[in-house]
């Protein structure tokens, strides 16, 4: 199998290989993964009963000429050692697929034609047919894309056309969203169909008026409650579920000393989930959100204030599903965010703002910064832990230095969640964590968070480090939980491009549905070789474990399962 990726990966240097007027690029994305302790085995003896093989191929297929592009994915996955007879009886012990799914592949393997697109590009308009990705504005009524680093792809199965006449942008697009079914990072278990709702939308961008450009769009979102191709379209005409969105937009450049942005957008729900208990079945919502920099000398001042009220209604039925249709700027530290502060982020009463001041010390290579966010949160529903509204502060401060072939990036910062009342008595006695304070308990949740990379030549060689870490002092809640400490931590040696090692190591006290394999159930560790052989071809091999826990990333956030076990990955471009 090596010596067939690096031939293809030779090939792909080689220009002379592609046909005149047609060019080809194909991704082939393979990796196998032995995954130990997913289950606990109930008999000390055989403690690797319930491991597991899994193995995923991504292709990815681009042909144009022209003006005309062709575009699919074929997703695969297959487990093995999962499958037993026990008293001529068959066991499974991970199921791959729901049993209603229809799957062309035997056993406990899956294939789909995942996305499958016709592009193609005028002088003053673009059509795409089939998948498509689509944001407008700051993301709040419509944002549609990739989000690879929490591997989420939710794209548009459908038409879209984007007309340029003039100064003008008009976006059209409509059909079904596709989610991704075969996860590339995480674990399979349980694939089940698509939910394909059904979705419409259209924008008109102005460009030039002074200094402004301003847009207008709107939204419409109709949702189903049964998998499959049709459903969506069987829906339509029905009482399902429905959003519908318009918003505005206008972007100045230099007025009174100022860039700003400002967005506002209201929501209009049928059949909807109701986020707060104490509004109206039919209860609207909005979102506004306003931007203004400026750049006094060597600094620069960032500016930006939201409100959303009812907002996040609009994803209530897609948390199964783990994406979400609509994200607007959330002003947070995404780095910092973790199972008890997150569900601020989709708070659907929330207003507040965040102030930041950038200072070029030295021109392209030293620049510090300071930041100070702060938010009143009056949702009580949802992932949120408090029974009262709290207010939220948020410094940070940080610095960026890149110069000679050396870079460090570090940030720091201190956040109180603080609940409206007074000090509360600490359940079940003192805090157990001394730099959480003992005595009583203020009802409040306090973060202390840092992470640096520090990346500098050793020789031929270069080393970069990462680290993170985050102290957290939880308040009281109705399901209490306790005081913890993570700190995550990698630490990479390379040979330019073409070689890489690095070593894991990540401690937690936080409950979560992991175990180290360090000697300790808090302490994980893990080792990664990559090898490119060829530009277009990268080798990783993995092993060890981490830890599970929240990642954040574009205002959207998902549980992320830990893993153990050893993983090979074979990536080539031909």
């Amino acid at each position: 199998m090596w010596w067939y990726f690096a031939a293809i990966a030779a090939f792909a240097t080689d220009p002379e290989a592609q046909e005149p007027g047609i060019s080809t690029t194909f991704t082939d994305d393979f990796e196998i993964r032995y995954r130990r302790g997913a289950v606990a085995s109930p008999d000390p003896a055989y403690p690797g009963v319930f491991d597991y093989i899994e193995q995923v191929n991504r292709f990815n297929a681009n042909i144009r000429s022209g003006r005309w592009a062709f575009e699919a994915q074929i997703d695969e996955v297959a487990l093995f050692l999962n499958r037993y007879y026990l008293d001529d009886v068959l066991v499974v012990e991970n199921e791959l697929v729901v049993p209603d799914l229809w799957n062309p592949m035997p056993g406990s393997s899956y294939l789909n034609p995942e996305k499958l697109k016709a592009n193609w590009e005028g002088e003053h308009a673009t059509l795409t047919f089939g998948d498509a990705y689509a944001a407008f504005g700051r993301g709040a009524a419509l944002n549609l894309n990739r989000n690879v680093d929490i591997d989420i792809d939710t794209s548009v199965q459908g038409v879209k056309a984007l007309l340029r006449p003039g100064a003008w942008d008009i976006t059209l697009v409509g059909g079904q969203l596709n989610r991704q079914q075969v996860a590339q990072d995480n674990p399979n278990d349980g694939i089940f169909g698509d939910l394909r709702h059904t979705m419409g939308a259209i924008r008109a961008e102005r460009f030039g008026l002074g200094p402004a450009n301003v847009g207008a769009h709107a939204v419409v979102y109709k949702f189903t409650t049964e998998p499959g191709f049709t459903s969506g379209f069987d829906q339509v005409p029905g009482a399902t579920p429905l959003t519908a969105v318009a918003g505005l937009t206008t972007e100045l450049t230099s007025v009174a000393g100022f860039d700003w942005y400002a967005e506002g957008d209201v929501f209009g729900f049928q059949d909807m989930p109701n986020a707060l208990p104490d509004s109206k079945d039919d209860a609207p919502g909005y979102a506004a959100y306003l931007s203004a920099s400026t750049y006094p000398g060597p600094f620069v001042v960032l500016l930006e204030g939201k409100r959303y009220l009812q907002a996040d209604r609009v994803n209530g039925l897609l948390g199964p599903e783990q994406y979400e249709v609509a994200t607007a700027p959330t002003l947070e530290y995404e780095r910092a965010i973790n199972e008890d502060t997150s569900a601020a982020l989709n708070s659907n009463d929330i207003f507040g703002g965040r102030a930041e001041l950038d200072w070029s010390a030295i021109a392209g290579e030293l620049t510090p910064y300071i930041a100070m966010a702060a938010f009143r949160d009056r949702d009580l529903g949802g992932a949120h832990a408090n029974g009262t509204p709290e207010t939220i502060t948020h410094p940070t401060a940080g610095v960026e230095y890149v110069a000679d072939g050396r870079s460090v990036i570090g940030n720091i910062g201190f956040r109180t969640d603080d609940r409206d009342g007074s000090a509360v008595p600490t359940p079940g006695g003192p805090d157990p964590a001394a730099w959480c304070g003992a005595g009583p308990r203020r009802d409040r949740d306090r973060q202390i968070h840092g992470d640096v990379v520090v990346e500098f030549p050793v020789g031929p060689l270069s080393l970069d480090i990462a680290a993170a870490t985050e102290l957290f002092c939880v308040g009281v809640n109705p399901l209490q939980g306790p005081d913890f400490m993570t700190v995550t931590s990698g630490y990479t040696l390379a040979y330019g491009s073409d070689v890489a090692f690095t070593w894991f190591l990540d401690y937690t006290t936080q409950p979560i549905d992991s175990v180290g394999n360090l000697g300790s159930d808090h302490l994980y560790g893990a080792a990664e070789l990559q090898i490119k052989p060829a530009p277009a071809f990268t080798l990783k091999a993995f092993y060890g474990a981490y830890k599970a826990g929240i990642r954040c990333s574009g205002g959207q956030c998902r549980q992320l399962p830990g893993f153990d076990g050893a993983r090979v990955s074979a990536v080539a471009t031909f």
